[in-house]
């Protein structure tokens, strides 16, 4: 073998002395039969000849040694290369358009799998990632309500399926060090949860919730991030005693550099926690909402654990039949990537078709332009032909013009892509799970390899059959320059009919989510999002336990923001609307109590929040004053949830709201316009408010000003430090942030898909220029002729026109055909517009019937300005 490699390594580059070692050895091998042939009485020059005809010639000889030399067909590709460079650099605007071409088509499509890659593909950086899972507990009629401790703590004994059970809480804190408080984001976690993850300490040690969870003193750890930011990196942090929410804690440890936290949005975790608290696992079964990761024993398929699962929640129902009033209870797994990705799956697999069309439209046009440049080469062709070269020689070498303009493409891609995935992170607010970790790597090059090798294909191959089959005339006979065969026509104008049609496709999907983003940008909220700045108002609970003391340190906050310069009005509440968090509550009529509750989201307010926020009260009255402080039991329901329980008219009647196991009995005083809650296109959702008195949870202002958050927010946190709170505002946003929050997935799929559009236009543009310019040039003398004999110039003109419109008339209907397939994908993303949207239909008839006047429109200009005399004597 290294004799092998020593010997190609030679032929390769020692190529003149192995040329030189031929030539000497074949002149020797003619003098030794010249010599011979002159000893039998032959003349030296007949003898020569003789030598020379029984040889067969010395350059075929040679060419037939230098085939069995090693590395031949390496030297061999060299040279098609090194020709296909010189070749393309001859046409240096045809090789830069098909460039630019198939650059467009990789790079939408590099982007497109870097981002499925790094969402769908590449495992969580977590030991036996493939074996986490989260397990989901549906209760009370409410699909994933979260598990209740007292079901976590018994999983964890009960379960044989399943191991290390733990939960986490994502919380806020407000680290108070070196006389600096910050706003971090924080958790509370069991035993069990970090060590998971794979979690374990650089610095210190990990949390145990029996040692660290005290009553004077806690242990926390912290992230690598927060020990080199606030303490330096200094190694002897651990023992150091620091203030999070006016709590004395101390530091145990510190969490590797990179750690990072990838759960399902259904957690409300941030992906960088600072601050990490130990909990134990408590026994009630009273409240829920706690979610649960765990990981599958060794040898175990997740069928299994489901089916033991839920054998263990029938003896929770049967153990515990006062907690589940309705005796349902289901518990089941699910892979925690997997339920990571679930929303995002369908709208990526979306978008990598639509990118798919992008990239066939590419290739299709660089088809189109080989065909139009390789009939300008027919006479080469022939000649390479009558010198014995084969077919296949000549396909070799078109294929790898195709390869190197493949290659050079998918560089140009990456550049490409790598703006792309800028332009993505960008966007913002598309809810993008595991969207840092989206990057260009080897694995994305190598695609991009792969990717150049195969359109190298998908273009090349029928340009180089078809140019090199001899079939397109004698290129060789004298006399002036053939128009193109009919066949070469046909199969031109069938490749830009494909072109169009495979344009429709990306240009429906695209005109559609925009239709759908404008119907969600008009869609009536319930509330008036404009000049509304909203920061959340943490305040300690160990400082002010009772109710009535949380009641009047909010109105003081109130009153020391309302008294701020710009400051038109004032309130709070909680969740915001359109906020990540939502609280949702099954409700009722008192008077039914056999009618199942339905599920409504509930939101609790200060007096005067509706109309701040611009909420239309369509009857009854607003919270008071009175309200708060008497702690009386009313609600304010909007118009649906009125309408469901109560069409006959719901003033004073009685709501019933269940918290658990346990029922409040609520009076219904006000009805409000719908109010959109969770989503912008949740349409159905119920919505109630009650009195901050009765659920007093934290708070965020709700204030309406013309002056912004930078400008104004300094000011509303010196007030709320001045009400003694004991914590930090944070989160200063104005209220149209969480409306656009809401709609970000429809905006970036919108963006996206109407890049991919207008991409597949310009491609199609491209495309029947080209071959409509091409068809022209090759008809120069059928115009001239039909100009002689009596036709006009606007004759002429409208011919041509006549058949781009025809062409992209062809491919419109095979492209809404086409589209009419992808309706049940794209459904599901839609807002209020049919797949079949005739305005959108429309549009994209009348635009691409645009495209192509505008891409007829120059070659049919210079078409009827063709001389007669001109033409007939062109060659």
């Amino acid at each position: 073998m290294l004799a092998k490699v020593i010997r190609l390594i030679s032929n390769l580059f020692r190529r003149d002395r192995l040329e030189e070692t031929l030539d000497e050895e074949l002149r020797g091998y003619l003098d030794e039969m010249t010599e011979r042939k002159v000893r039998e009485g032959l003349s030296r020059a007949e003898a020569r000849r003789q030598a020379l005809l029984e040889a067969g010639g010395m350059e075929q000889v040679k060419e037939e040694v230098r085939g069995a030399w090693l590395g031949s067909g390496i030297e061999s590709t060299l040279r098609d290369v090194r020709f296909a460079g010189r070749a393309l650099l001859r046409s240096p605007g045809f090789t830069l358009v098909v460039i630019l071409t198939l650059a467009m088509g990789i790079g939408t499509n590099l982007t497109i799998f870097s981002v499925m890659r790094a969402v769908l593909w590449r495992p969580l950086p977590y030991p036996s990632a493939e074996r986490l899972v989260t397990v989901q507990v549906d209760a009370h009629n409410v699909a994933n309500a979260g598990a209740a401790p007292g079901e976590v703590f018994d999983l964890k004994s009960r379960s044989k399926s399943l191991e290390d059970v733990s939960t986490i809480s994502a919380v806020d804190a407000n680290l108070d060090y070196g006389g600096e408080m910050e706003h971090v984001a924080a958790a509370s976690v069991s035993d069990d949860f970090l060590p998971l993850l794979g979690g374990r300490p650089t610095v210190g040690r990990s949390l145990e919730a029996r040692i660290d969870e005290r009553e004077q003193v806690r242990n926390v750890l912290i992230s690598d991030e927060l020990w080199r930011r606030r303490f330096g990196a200094d190694a002897n942090v651990v023992g150091r005693a620091v203030r999070i929410n006016n709590l004395e804690m101390q530091i145990v440890g510190v969490l590797p550099a990179g750690f990072r936290l990838y759960l399902p949005p259904s957690t409300n975790a941030q992906e960088v926690i600072d601050i990490w608290f130990p909990t134990g696992i408590g026994t009630t079964r009273e409240h829920r909402g706690y979610p649960i990761v765990a990981r599958l024993k060794e040898g175990v398929t997740q069928a299994q654990a489901n089916a033991e699962l839920q054998t263990i929640a029938a003896q929770f129902v049967r153990d515990h039949a006062d907690n589940y009033s309705d005796g349902k209870l289901r518990i089941t797994t699910h892979v925690l990537q997997e339920e990571m990705t679930r929303e995002a799956r369908p709208a990526l697999f979306l978008l990598a078709c639509a990118v798919g069309f992008v990239l066939l439209i590419a290739c299709v046009n660089a088809a189109n332009l080989m065909l139009a440049r390789g009939a300008g080469r027919q006479r080469e062709f022939a000649i390479r032909r009558a010198l014995g070269a084969g077919n296949g020689r000549l396909i070799r070498q078109q294929l790898t013009e195709s390869l190197v303009l493949a290659l050079v493409s998918a560089v140009a891609g990456l550049v490409l892509a790598r703006a792309g995935l800028d332009a993505i992170s960008q966007l913002g607010n598309i809810h993008l799970p595991l969207q840092s970790r989206v990057a260009m790597d080897g694995a994305v090059a190598g695609f991009a390899l792969v990717l150049s090798l195969v359109t190298s294909l998908l273009f090349g191959l029928m340009p180089a059959w078809r140019l090199s089959s001899g079939k397109l005339g004698d290129p060789l006979k004298a006399g002036r320059a053939d128009t193109a065969s009919s066949g070469m026509r046909r199969l031109q104008r069938g490749l830009v009919i494909v072109e169009v049609a495979l344009s429709i496709v990306p240009l429906t999907c695209g005109g559609l989510m925009l239709r759908s983003f404008v119907k969600l940008v008009e869609a009536p909220l319930g509330f008036d999002p404009a000049h509304v700045l909203t920061a959340k108002v943490p305040i300690s609970f160990r400082k002010y336990p009772q109710v009535e003391q949380r009641v009047l340190l909010h109105r003081d906050i109130l009153e020391r923001v309302r008294a701020l310069p710009g400051v038109e009005g004032v309130s709070a509440a909680a969740p915001l609307p359109l906020a990540a968090e939502q609280i949702t509550r099954r409700v009722g009529r008192t008077d039914r109590p056999g009618v199942p509750a339905i599920l409504a989201t509930q939101q609790v307010a200060m007096e005067d929040y509706l109309k701040l926020v611009g909420t239309p009260l369509l009857a009854g009255r607003a919270f008071t004053a009175d309200d708060l402080s008497s702690k009386r039991p009313v609600a304010i329901v909007d118009d649906r949830l009125a309408r469901r329980l109560w069409p006959e008219g719901a003033i004073g009647r009685r709501l019933r709201m269940e918290r658990g196991a346990t029922q409040q009995e609520l009076e219904v005083i006000g009805v409000t316009a719908a109010v959109r809650s969770t989503r912008v296109r949740d349409e159905d959702m119920p919505h109630f408010v009650i009195p901050y008195s009765l659920y007093p949870i934290e708070m965020s202002l709700v204030v309406k000003t013309r002056e912004s958050g930078g400008a104004l927010g300094p000011a509303i946190q010196s007030a709320v430090q001045a009400a003694q709170t004991a914590r930090a505002a944070f989160d200063f946003r104005p209220m149209d942030d969480y409306v656009r929050d809401s709609i970000g997935d429809t905006r970036f799929m919108m963006w996206l898909l109407a890049a991919f559009a207008a991409a597949s236009v310009l491609l199609a543009a491209v495309g029947l220029y080209g071959t409509l310019a091409y068809l022209i040039a090759q008809r120069t003398r059928e115009f001239g002729i039909r100009l002689a004999l009596g036709s006009t110039a606007r004759g002429i003109l409208a011919m041509v026109v006549r058949e781009g419109a025809l062409l992209a008339g062809a491919g419109v209907v095979l492209g809404l055909a086409g589209s009419s397939a992808i309706t049940g994908v794209i459904r599901q993303f839609l807002y209020n517009v049919s797949p079949f949207d005739n305005l959108t239909l429309t549009g994209v008839v009348v635009l691409t019937a645009a495209v192509a006047m505008a891409s007829g429109a120059l070659p049919a200009w210079r078409a009827a300005q063709i001389e007669p005399t001109i033409s007939l004597r062109s060659e």
